[in-house]
């Protein structure tokens, strides 16, 4: 059977980003400056992105350079 879906797959284990409220204003500012059909699933997935719970701050997903390696270069 042959897929001519032009939906993306799903990564397994998708990334997960931060972004603030001046960053995500900035992205549907533009987008809606675009064609309704080419953004309206894009607007939707931004317009319910979670809040960060305030008690945990956003540096915790920032990495300390304490000179040990990961492995990755």
């Amino acid at each position: 059977m042959n897929n001519n879906s032009k939906e993306k797959a799903i990564p397994v284990n998708p990334r997960t980003y931060l972004i603030n409220s001046v960053q995500l204003t900035d992205i549907m500012k533009y987008l809606m400056s675009r064609p309704y059909a080419e953004v309206v699933k894009l607007m939707h997935m931004l317009g319910t992105l979670n809040q960060l719970d305030p008690n945990i701050g956003a540096d915790f997903v920032k990495k300390q350079n304490d000179g040990a390696s990961d492995g990755k270069k």
